[in-house]
């Protein structure tokens, strides 16, 4: 859910100003950040023999530790930006919980998984060519990014940067269909 994860950082954002951009979008791909570095460390495979595996950078546990770590470098800046930047980090567990390629972990070895594991489900082949899990990526992106509007419209975003997001969101969700 790349684009989601995004559109939740722009959401976040409408709802607190004094919070970077930069950040919350970071804390929100935080994970996926980790998965990378541990993948290419060896810490995490993705696949046989080993298979996957990314309870490192994914479980619930170690998401909320590398949240509340991020976070935390902003401690001078306040609550009114800690707060933020760390439920954006926490909104990409909410949003993997949802699909995933595997449920994720509790914490990092554990014997429970959460999640509903719609990855699978998703793969098929829907309306307009596009897998259903590219769809439903879309019914989080679309209410995200009218959360985004409406909040940096009441902020007084400049128009230009509000439809610049907004183009990205949509160029960087129709990428997926390639």
């Amino acid at each position: 859910m790349y684009t989601a994860h995004f559109a939740a950082g722009l959401a976040i954002k409408s709802r607190a100003p004094a919070a970077p951009a930069w950040a919350l979008i970071t804390a929100a791909f935080l994970p996926d950040f980790f998965w990378i570095a541990f993948a290419l460390a060896g810490i995490e495979p993705t696949s046989p023999p080993q298979a996957f595996f990314d309870d490192w950078s994914h479980s619930a546990l170690m998401i909320l530790v590398w949240s509340s770590l991020f976070a935390a470098i902003f401690w001078k800046r306040g609550w009114e930006v800690m707060l933020p930047i760390w439920a954006a980090g926490l909104s990409h567990l909410l949003l993997d919980f949802l699909i995933h390629p595997a449920r994720l972990a509790l914490y990092p070895h554990s014997t429970i998984h959460l999640g509903w594991n719609l990855w699978t489900f998703g793969q098929r082949k829907f309306w307009l060519g596009a897998n259903i899990y590219w769809w439903i990526e879309l019914s989080f992106i679309v209410p995200f990014t009218l959360v985004y509007i409406y909040g940096a419209r009441k902020l007084g975003f400049a128009t230009n940067l509000i439809a610049a997001s907004c183009v990205a969101l949509a160029a960087l969700h129709l990428m997926a269909l390639l």
